[in-house]
Parts: structure tokens; sequence; C-alpha cells
């Protein structure tokens, strides 16, 4: 199975990418990141665009960014779910952002053999980092109870645990 390797970032290198996307459009710490009204009406603006699939098309994969042609696919019954504002698929198109923010094809390279990688090295780390960040930033959430998290940032309890976790860091 081949894996990838990505420049290294730190959770707090990240933290400040997903503040930086957050602030360009006007978002607070203490709001949930509107991710479908991001997706549709901003994405465009940072030279990415996106498109919505057949189940079939992408198959066992959720949704996927392809940097090299700067689009985001996401399965339709993905999209829907988080029109509907479903935690997983909210978090599902967040982690895209992710790779969509902080990966191209001068970042990221096929990992040789049994190399090991380290976790701030994992392009799906970086990403699921900077989803929890964009979603519920860890600032924010000093002091919040797991529930409290969940209800103010509309994020799934893992979410939510990870970054009351990740608050002092």
């Amino acid at each position: 199975m081949n894996s990838y390797k990505a420049i290294p970032l730190s959770r707090k290198n990240i933290r400040k990418i997903a503040r930086l996307i957050r602030e360009s459009i006007g978002i607070s710490d203490t709001e949930a990141f509107p991710v479908i009204p991001f997706l549709e009406r901003a994405l465009d603006k940072f030279d990415y665009n996106y498109d919505i699939c057949e189940e079939e098309e992408l198959r066992d994969n959720y949704a996927l960014t392809i940097p090299s042609k700067k689009i985001l696919k996401i399965r339709e019954d993905v999209y829907l779910r988080a029109m509907n504002n479903v935690p997983r698929d909210l978090f599902t198109i967040s982690h895209e952002f992710g790779h969509a923010f902080l990966h191209d094809n001068d970042t990221i390279a096929l990992a040789r053999g049994e190399e090991r990688i380290k976790a701030y090295e994992d392009p799906e780390w970086q990403a699921n980092t900077f989803a929890a960040e964009l979603m519920a930033p860890s600032d924010a959430v000093i002091g919040m109870s797991i529930e409290e998290i969940m209800r103010n940032y509309n994020c799934s309890k893992q979410v939510a645990e990870i970054q009351s976790r990740n608050s002092y860091i």
C-alpha cells in the first residue's frame, strides 16, 4: 500500500492557517464555520472548484481533493447530509478543505518503502487537524464542555473531544 508524506506542519501552524481562512470570510472564532456556504460561494475565491459526484464515481471515498486540478469531488450523499448539518459530513468536507489549503503537488510526496511517517508529516492527520480547527477553533473552546462545543460548532463528539484536549497546546 502506498502512503504519502507531506511537508511537516505542526498543530500550531495548521491552527494559524485555519484561523486565516475564518478571518478571510469574516467568521469569528465563536461562530460555527459555514461549511456549505463556503463551499458554494467562497471556495472559488481560492482558485478551487468542487464537483458533486455520484456514489459510484468515488466508490469508497466520501470525498477527495485533486490538487493538480484544483478541485474537490464530493459524493452526493455526503453533500446532501452536510446540507442538513450532519456533523460527520461537515467534517468530511472540511477535511477536503484541509487538503486544498495545505497540500499541492509540491508539498506531497510518495513515501518510500517502509518509511515511517510522523503524524505531523501525514497529510491525513494534517487535513483532520485543519478540519477540526476550522470547525471548532481550539483557542475558542477553552473552558467549554464537550456538549457545548458540539452545540456551538455543530461538530461531532469526537471533534469536540479532540479540540477540548488540544485547547491548551
